[in-house]
């Protein structure tokens, strides 16, 4: 699973999938790209969570952050997906839970680092 990776990479992997407006691989079933999606949207919600902390809050990455789970949605199979919605799903409960891990797993000098890139993030 994707969430194996340390975690400022795979926020790495998602914000260059953000930033080249990259497609899902034509050869992932919708339920695959879906997942790819939840685990995006789950490291999203974990920065929204961590970031304050580390570097205080801050409304531009707040706006930063919710425009880039905004664009993760856009490629969910169904059109009508919300992070509200999400919030009922199981699936990414648990991938929500890993991702927590994850974050917890990396050193605060990395998180920090995360969250001074989405700060800086220009959707």
């Amino acid at each position: 699973m994707i969430l194996a990776l340390p975690f400022r990479r795979l926020l790495g992997l998602g914000f260059a999938a953000v930033m080249t407006q990259a497609v899902v691989a034509s050869d992932l079933t919708a339920e695959e790209a879906n997942t790819i999606i939840k685990e995006d949207v789950a490291a999203a919600q974990v920065m929204t969570e961590m970031c304050p902390a580390l570097i205080g809050k801050n409304a531009k990455l707040d706006s930063n952050i919710q425009a880039l789970i905004q664009t993760y949605l856009q490629d969910y199979s169904d059109s009508s997906m919300t992070l509200a919605k999400l919030q009922a799903d199981a699936e990414y409960q648990s991938v929500l839970t890993e991702a927590r891990q994850a974050a917890k797993d990396t050193s605060a000098d990395e998180q920090k680092a995360v969250c001074l890139e989405a700060l800086e993030l220009a959707l």
